[in-house]
Parts: C-alpha cells; structure tokens; sequence
C-alpha cells in the first residue's frame, strides 16, 4: 500500500480507524454485504478501487490538492454524493448509489449499524476490454458504438446548464488560463525542455490571436456548458448503449467548457493512446447530431490548449515523490507540449518551420 507524502505518517493513515486499516478491511471479503468474490484493488492518485464481483467500489483518499480538498469525512461524503450525482447522467445504470463504511468494534463492514469512519462510491463493474483505451490498444474499437456516443454527447450538452458568458469575459477566462499554463510549465523546478516549451507558448498565444473572432462568437451563441470535464478514453465503455463516467465532480469551473473543447481533448488523449479516428469518428456523430458548426481551425485551437493542460497535470508528478519515479513524466509532458504547438500551428494555418513572433508571451 502506498500513500501520497500528505497522507503517510497523519493521523489519517495510522489508527485503528485510519486510512491504513480501513484499506486493509476493504482488501477483506469479511467487509462486504455479500460473498466477495475475486477481489481486486486499484490505487489511483485520489483513490482506492476496490473490485468485487459485478461491483465496484471507490474510497476516496483524505488528501489536499489545489482545488480539492478531501481531509475531512464530510467532504468526503459530499464528494461521493456528487460523483453519484454527476454521473447519473451519461451512466445512470452504473452509479448505484453512496454507502457508508462502519466500524462495529474492531471490525470494518460496508453499511449497517456501527460508527461511520468513511464513504464508498457503489458502481457496477464495467467491462474492462469495452474500456474505449483498451479498445484502442487492441484495434477492437466498435464504430457503431463511437457514432452511438456521439449521439449521446450532442444530446448531454443540449440539456446541461448552460453557462453565460459575454464575449470579453470568456476571452479573458482563456487568456488566464494560457497565462496559468505558462506560469506553471517554466517553473525551475520542473527542468522541462525550455526552448520547445517557449515555442509552443508563443505558438498557442498566436493562435489565440488569430481564433479570437470565433471564440467570440461561441460566446455569443451561448455554447459554453457545465460538461463533463474529464473526457478521456479510459471514462469511455462502448457497451450498448455507451456510457462515461469519472465527471470531474470537485470543481464546476473546470467543467465549464465549450462542448468542443472537450471534444479536443478527447481528440488528443486518443491520439495519444495511438489513433485518433475514434475521436474522430465521435466528433462527427456529435457535429452531424447538434448541427454545431466548429471550425477545423476552432478544434485545432482547443486542442492546442487541453494539450498544454495536460502537459502542465503530467509535469506535475515530477514533484510529487509518491509517484515520481512511476513513469517517465518529463518525457510525456515535453511530448503534449510538442503536440501543443503542432495543433497551434495548425490553427493558424502556419507551417511548423516557421518561427512567427506574437508578442511577448
């Protein structure tokens, strides 16, 4: 078992109702309402997944990053709610409900009469060869399923909230969010490839010049939605019919996005996985679904951008010893960052030779 440095040595991991013991119970059959049979766990930088039979259960760990901050039992239990929540809607047969975890003496049980010491998210278990990363690994991907889920998703984002913005506040939201990229991948510590990541920066801000009219007209159109905010292959199971899960629950504003923007990024983690037509073949169920009309220059902005994200997200294991050594992340971020600045270029119908000063980004 292993914990991030602001969980090992706390309170919260040692005890006889910590962190410690209450994974080690979940490793247990003893702990589940019914017979536990082939039980699995997964760690993940936020959670336990713990794999039992048809179900699923998630234990989120008490830990404090940026925006979220899961320390205390209650914010563990809203947290759960509104995955649930979340959830329901593009997988509304897999997220089963929240239940507690109890302690009766000196043993733990999931649900029934005791002290609750924590809160499980209960799913149903998904087929893991349906996973759309796994699909694509294999070359198994099913295209009726893709154009299927494109279909769901124009439908999703036609009936989300959406969210107002005037033009001049969502250019502004995007300029802040360039700037806070930038802010984050020169920082010393990260040791990243300076010339390539200067580049990229100055080739996004180009294109973000240059895009500028079409990011004001989306505003005006009102196309910015509350989404799903996390839109990768491995949320994705192409089972009949498709579902997504994993909505990035903990922060509204980051699931404020236009549905084409998150659209991009699934384009990229695609293309990162080793094909890009799935994400293709989504996008195009979507656009002939919605009748939204985005530009190819508009999708190569966005991806632009959710590559520059991620390349920020992935450098940023370099500072955590928890997982620093698990892969080589300055490798994978100075890869996004390439991918950045390749999509950039694009937009701007620029060739990548070219060395076009923009400002001083």
């Amino acid at each position: 078992m292993s914990f991030s440095p602001s969980i090992a040595g706390s309170s919260e991991a040692v005890g006889p109702s910590g962190l410690l013991a209450r994974v080690r119970a979940l490793h247990s059959p003893e702990t589940y309402p019914d017979p536990a049979v082939d039980l699995e766990s997964i760690e993940t930088h936020f959670a336990w997944v713990f794999l039992v039979g048809e179900l699923a259960y998630k234990l989120k760990k008490p830990v404090k990053n940026g925006r979220l901050d899961l320390r205390e039992l209650e914010a563990r239990r809203w947290s759960c709610e509104e995955e649930v929540r979340l959830n329901r809607v593009l997988a509304p047969d897999v997220y089963l409900g929240v239940v507690p975890l109890v302690c009766q003496g000196d043993r733990f049980r999931i649900g029934g009469e005791g002290v609750i010491v924590d809160w499980l998210v209960k799913m149903r278990r998904l087929p893991r060869t349906l996973m759309l990363d796994r699909a694509i690994r294999t070359g198994t991907v099913a295209e009726p399923a893709l154009e299927a889920l494109g279909r769901r998703l124009a439908g999703f984002y036609q009936t989300q909230p959406h969210i107002a913005f005037e033009p001049e506040q969502y250019i502004c939201r995007i300029a802040e969010q360039i700037h806070a990229d930038r802010r984050a991948l020169l920082a010393p510590e990260l040791n990243l490839h300076a010339h390539c990541l200067r580049a990229a920066l100055r080739a996004t801000w180009c294109a973000f010049s240059q895009i500028e009219p079409e990011l004001v007209q989306r505003a005006l159109e009102n196309r910015i939605v509350e989404a799903h905010g996390d839109l990768r292959p491995e949320h994705i199971c192409l089972e009949d019919p498709p579902c997504v899960i994993d909505s990035l629950e903990f922060s509204k504003d980051l699931r404020t996005l236009d549905p084409a923007e998150e659209l991009a990024f699934l384009w990229v983690e695609c293309e990162q996985e080793g094909d890009e037509r799935p994400a293709k073949k989504i996008f195009d169920a979507y656009r002939r679904a919605s009748g939204d009309p985005v530009s190819e220059r508009l999708l190569d902005f966005y991806r632009s951008r959710r590559a520059m994200v991620r390349a920020k997200i992935v450098a940023w294991h370099l500072n955590d010893p928890a997982v620093m050594h698990q892969a080589p992340w300055a490798e994978r971020a100075d890869g996004y960052i390439k991918k950045a600045e390749r999509y950039a270029l694009r937009a701007m119908g620029t060739d990548p030779d070219d060395d076009e000063e923009c400002g001083p980004l």
